[in-house]
């Protein structure tokens, strides 16, 4: 008796301290906290993604891919000349070049989000630069409408309007199905 009692008792201190040993072990990082890699890789396929879409501009979609969003997609519904093109082209490259370091500042201060560093001085510096890009992205905007024709600005303004009434149908939309849940 006194041989089964003492086996389960060193049985018990054994798991005890090896438990607390496996707790001790250091825990490898997550992906998402390695030196940010993960997240610069992300915006660097999402860089290489976003020229791979621009060299297909002019171009049939492929079949299952007809969905297309944004301001391309606009641009390729008007029928550009090949000179439009190339200056729409410039006009994108350069305001992608001039937002590159605030694009890069803003995801370090992502990072920071994540990491549970981030100061009010912190958010206040993404607002300032969330504008700056804004700001930018406007002037864009207003410069590619210098390149297009009164015809391509009247069809620019119809897709738009059109965009902004699918985007309101799918926000009440939206919004019944949530009121559906509450009920």
């Amino acid at each position: 008796m006194f041989l089964r009692k003492s086996l389960f008792g060193v049985a018990g201190i054994m798991l005890a301290v090896g438990m607390g040993v496996c707790a001790q072990e250091t825990q490898p990082q997550t992906p998402s906290t390695q030196d940010g890699t993960l997240q610069r890789d992300r915006v660097e396929r999402m860089e290489r993604r976003r020229e791979r879409m621009a060299n297909r501009e002019g171009r049939a979609p492929r079949e299952g891919r007809e969905r297309h969003r944004g301001m391309g997609h606009m641009m390729r519904e008007l029928n550009l000349t090949e000179e439009q093109r190339q200056q729409s082209r410039l006009i994108m490259q350069s305001r992608l070049e001039s937002t590159k370091l605030q694009r890069e500042e803003l995801l370090k201060l992502r990072e920071k989000r994540i990491a549970g560093t981030f100061s009010a001085d912190d958010e206040a510096r993404a607002r300032a630069l969330h504008q700056e890009i804004r700001t930018k992205m406007e002037a864009a905007r207003s410069e590619m409408d210098g390149v297009l024709n009164a015809e391509q600005k009247a069809k620019l303004e119809g897709l738009k309007k059109e965009r902004k009434e699918r985007m309101e149908q799918r926000m009440k939309e939206r919004q019944e199905r949530l009121n559906r849940k509450l009920m």
